[in-house]
């Protein structure tokens, strides 16, 4: 019997089995049961869409496109479909970051830490210095070589008489700047400006300063210095930006435990 080839067939058969078995799995059933569909969800997801419950006819035709999806993806799973497929890798690694975000818990925030994390990030909360200016404009495309001269004569003339009338020309963001920041103001006047503007005196006039567009005469009216923000001004900015540092620390957490389960030659 030992020496029969068909008895050597059937064994070697057999443990090409097992070893098929013990390596890719065993096979999906092929035991579909429409009871197992999630009916509950599939309700809420007609009436998401649809506004209304489904009727009888409806909700049967929604299991049988779930028996239906389920048929098609055991079946593309026993083909291997699944494996290196970058859409499909792509999206496994989006549901285990959401199932990391789901399972790691997340106290809400005390004043006390709220209150720490706005110590530590005053200089992006503060509430910026701002200046309010008035500014006469004399353009270079329009004076061209007497730029300079326009621009001077103009100066005196203000000082002897702060309300006389001089020629200047039309800015296209307008004569007076309210309570204008210093990221307003560069964009209203290129680089450089905001900080030549804060050299000058109030109350007179003053300049004249250069522009991306020309020379202008400035009379600086008021200046409000930077302030430290209060927590129960910022509280809604700040939790948030406390939540999301919260739980980018959580999920780093998370994540490193799931590398010390895996080796790797890629940095810890």
């Amino acid at each position: 019997m030992l020496r029969e080839p068909l008895l050597h067939f059937v064994i070697l058969g057999g443990l090409a089995f097992l070893v098929h078995h013990f390596v890719f799995g065993a096979s999906p059933s092929t035991q579909i049961s429409s009871a197992d569909a999630p009916v509950e969800q599939l309700r809420e997801d007609w009436l998401a869409a649809q506004g209304a419950l489904p009727s009888e006819e409806q909700e049967a035709a929604l299991v049988q496109d779930w028996v239906d999806e389920e048929i098609l993806y055991r079946r593309a799973i026993e083909l291997g479909l699944d494996q290196n497929d970058t859409i499909v890798r792509r999206r496994l690694v989006q549901r285990m970051r959401f199932l990391l975000e789901d399972t790691r818990r997340m106290d809400p925030p005390s004043d006390a830490a709220l209150q720490r994390w706005l110590e530590q990030h005053q200089d992006e909360l503060a509430e910026p210095a701002k200046t309010s200016f008035t500014q006469l404009f004399f353009s270079r495309g329009k004076r061209g070589t007497e730029l300079a001269t326009d621009a001077r004569a103009a100066l005196d003339a203000l000082n002897e008489d702060p309300n006389a009338a001089v020629d200047s020309d039309p800015f296209f963001r307008g004569r007076s700047f309210e309570r204008a920041t210093r990221a307003e103001i560069e964009r209203a006047f290129g680089a450089g400006f905001a900080e030549s503007l804060a050299e000058l005196p109030l109350g007179r006039w003053s300049g004249p300063v250069r522009s991306s567009y020309g020379l202008h005469l400035l009379l600086v009216g008021d200046r409000i210095a930077a302030a430290a923000p209060k927590l129960d001004e910022v509280r809604k900015k700040v939790e948030g930006d406390w939540k999301d540092a919260e739980r980018a620390r959580l999920n780093e957490e998370a994540m490193a435990k799931l590398r010390a389960r895996y080796s790797t030659d890629g940095p810890k």
